[in-house]
């Protein structure tokens, strides 16, 4: 027997399997970092990724339903203004949608916004039928416009900003579902608003949703960015359907960032690109 050839296939032999069992123990150990980093609390991974959020987190219930809605017909009581200095402009309105003017402009807040939006808050409770059921959305400043949206059960009805100013032909839909839309002259000064509102019920069975958390650390895999500072969480309903009679609207969590706004479903975690700043 060759000795010398013996010894030399056994180093190569433990050679190998030295080499096998190194890589193996790599394997099991970047399989391990990663895990470590798929556990790793939203807090870490925020602030690894120098994510802030500007207030905590919200408060929700667990088990939420879908909502049905469809638009209501306005009584001709509801159609009356308490307010001397608003009136109905017959022409432009409908049994859907109510169209307002004011006999001489409201003056508003021009300097924080936070004092006009309570301003046309008071406004909406003291002037329009059924206006303590709105909250502020959105305000255009480009166009002038403020639009104010439907509140179910103490949750938003959301819709995309972009698809405000698509609307049909018809006068019944110069407005979206749900939505006040108030519109200031060039001088920041209240003129005339349009009003909808939808007949909301409850859609089946409460089901389990997901948690801001995990809406986050949805948004985190895909969307965003380093650096990104997160302004508000907001849990409401959302229809992927923008148009019909009936509309069925799905619990969903609305963040916005200082670049960005963005709605993920709170069934499914699917997400949905409301705004967002190019590259």
């Amino acid at each position: 027997m060759n000795w010398q050839r013996t010894k030399s296939i056994f180093i190569l032999t433990f050679l190998i399997l030295n080499l096998f069992l190194g890589y193996q123990l790599y394997q099991k150990n970047d399989i391990n970092n990663i895990s470590r980093l798929t556990d790793q609390p939203l807090e870490e991974r925020l602030a690894n990724n120098e994510i802030s959020l500007s207030e905590k987190l919200p408060k929700y219930k667990e088990k939420q339903t879908l909502i049905s809605a469809q638009r209501y017909k306005f009584s001709e009581e509801e159609k009356k203004s308490p307010s001397k200095n608003v009136s109905l402009d017959k022409e432009a309105s409908t049994d859907i949608t109510l169209h307002y003017d004011l006999s001489k402009p409201m003056d508003l807040p021009k300097k924080d916004s936070k004092d006009l939006i309570s301003e046309l808050n008071q406004f909406a409770e003291e002037n329009i039928s059924r206006g303590k059921e709105y909250a502020f959305y959105e305000w255009d400043k480009e166009s002038n416009i403020v639009w104010f949206t439907q509140v179910y059960q103490e949750k938003k009805v959301f819709y995309n900003p972009t698809n405000f100013g698509i609307v049909a032909d018809a006068k019944d839909y110069d407005v979206p579902n749900g939505m006040i839309k108030f519109t200031l002259d060039d001088k920041g000064n209240l003129t005339s608003f349009t009003q909808t509102y939808l007949f909301i019920t409850r859609q089946g069975a409460f089901q389990q949703i997901i948690s801001p958390s995990k809406a986050l650390e949805k948004l985190l895999e895909t969307n965003l960015q380093k650096g990104d500072h997160i302004q508000k969480v907001e849990l409401g309903h959302y229809s992927l359907v923008g148009e019909g009679e009936v509309q069925v609207y799905t619990p969903t969590w609305f963040i916005e960032t200082k670049d960005g706004q963005y709605l993920v479903n709170a069934t499914d975690s699917s997400i949905q690109v409301l705004t967002e700043k190019a590259e």
